[in-house]
């Protein structure tokens, strides 16, 4: 048995992407909610990443012993709670708890995983060259946009009553 392939125009789909109207994406949350997330980020990390080198690495003398243990426990909780976290609640800890959500500035999808990751180590640029690009921010980096959690909603309500 053969089965032919639909094509794009069967499925709805024969329209070059660049062509299709633009979804109804919220705007961009603010920059001083977004520098408060990432310092609760930062500290979260810092403090979780803390307690799992002690925890894990109780014996280390000295600092460079310490570091080594300290520093991938940092990273490891910073993946966790940005690249994790926002896959499968779409936000980090304290973008969900400042009432925003992460998702694509596209289309105000679910973000992609390799999204994510790339955010995440934009994030990391970003910081160590934040002295030299006064402004920047990783509010809308990699093909994603930190929205607030009230405008999605709504967002989502018109779209349900047609408006």
């Amino acid at each position: 048995m053969s089965v032919q392939y639909p094509g794009p125009r069967a499925r709805g789909g024969g329209q070059h992407p660049q062509s299709r109207p633009q979804a109804d994406v919220p705007e961009e949350a603010g920059e001083n909610r977004l520098a408060l997330a990432a310092v609760l980020d930062g500290l979260l990390a810092l403090t979780v990443g803390l307690g799992v080198s002690v925890r894990i690495f109780p014996d280390a003398d000295g600092a460079v012993e310490f570091l080594a243990g300290f520093v991938p426990c940092v990273f490891a909780v910073s993946f966790v709670n940005h690249v994790i976290g926002t896959l499968l609640v779409r936000g980090s800890v304290a973008k969900l708890l400042f009432g925003m959500r992460v998702v694509r500035w596209k289309n105000g999808r679910r973000p992609r995983f390799w999204q994510t990751l790339w955010r995440w180590l934009f994030g990391f640029v970003l910081i160590a060259l934040q002295y030299v690009l006064e402004g920047a921010s990783v509010g809308q980096a990699c093909g994603l946009r930190t929205v607030r959690r009230r405008d999605e909603m709504r967002r989502a309500s018109r779209a349900v009553s047609g408006h």
